[in-house]
């Protein structure tokens, strides 16, 4: 797939959105996990209508009335954006994978311990890797 303009910002917030997380002191996997089996995370990785113009703030504001987020252990910003990142162009990529299957695919534990591997590759070698994986994990 070919990324345009408006695609760079869609993901880019979806980065933002993230390291906001940590900004606000949330535990980031619980913050991930939950984001990514949410309603507002199966709107913004899985709805061809995302609306992400309106900004990480606003997005944060209603994923927290949806769900209860804890303070915690937080992981690196560049670990934060570059895992945001990954998972819209994981949905601009593979539209038909729901936010929940791409968590599935790709948890957040095998995202840290590939991180260092991952992130040196182009977003789209890095999610054909985990899907790889994950394929070779279930036979």
């Amino acid at each position: 797939m070919e990324f345009n303009h408006m695609y760079f910002g869609y993901c880019n917030m979806s980065g933002k959105l993230f390291v906001l997380a940590n900004r606000k002191g949330y535990a980031s996997k619980p913050f991930i996990e939950k984001l990514m089996n949410s309603v507002v995370g199966e709107h913004l990785y899985h709805s061809p209508f995302t609306d992400l113009f309106i900004g990480e703030t606003y997005i944060m504001e209603v994923f927290e009335d949806e769900v209860m987020l804890e303070a915690g252990e937080t992981l690196s910003d560049d670990f934060m954006y570059w895992a945001g990142y990954l998972f819209k162009v994981w949905s601009l990529t593979y539209p038909e994978d729901t936010a929940a299957e791409m968590l599935l695919q790709a948890p957040v534990d095998t995202l840290r311990q590939m991180f260092l591997g991952l992130h040196v590759m182009s977003y789209e070698q890095a999610i054909e890797e985990l899907k790889d994986l994950y394929i070779s994990k279930c036979r």
